[in-house]
């Protein structure tokens, strides 16, 4: 297993599972060989760097490849998380009794579902409906 104090790849992985409520965080640290003094103290050495990195891009125009690096694997990360939430067709669910006027807690009670469940399934289905004409084809159909 690489570093996470060596690998941004790995930091940013780390980062994002980290950031997930539903993950065991000790389980997950002690997998990388820390606990939650290592964790702060790693990711204060990551932050630190990535700050760094973007001010010595000083005017040059784009996103440093550090920082670029971080943020693609901690949106991939999410992503992937997001996908094995919620279908589309309950998303499709959500937003039609939320579009018909029912109160987002009431439509998220329903359905069981918590507020960032829907925010997550949201932000990964908007993303692949600007991606895909046919689906945000049957999105649009279904808010009819």
């Amino acid at each position: 297993m690489k570093d996470p104090a060596q690998d941004v790849e790995v930091y940013a992985t780390l980062a994002a599972r980290l950031a997930d409520p539903g993950e065991d965080r000790a389980a997950l640290l002690a997998e990388h060989g820390l606990d939650e003094a290592g964790w702060e103290a790693l990711d204060d050495t990551w932050q630190a760097r990535l700050s760094e990195a973007d001010e010595d891009d000083g005017d040059e125009v784009g996103v440093p490849p550090l920082v670029a690096a971080f943020a693609e694997t901690f949106a991939r990360v999410q992503r992937g998380r997001a996908r094995s939430e919620l279908s589309f067709e309950r998303f499709l669910e959500a937003a039609r009794a939320m579009k018909r006027g029912t109160d987002m807690a009431t439509v998220l009670s329903r359905l069981d579902l918590t507020l960032e469940d829907y925010l997550s399934a949201q932000q990964r289905w908007t993303a692949a409906m600007l991606e895909d004409h046919e689906l945000m084809a049957q999105f649009q159909r279904a808010m009819r």
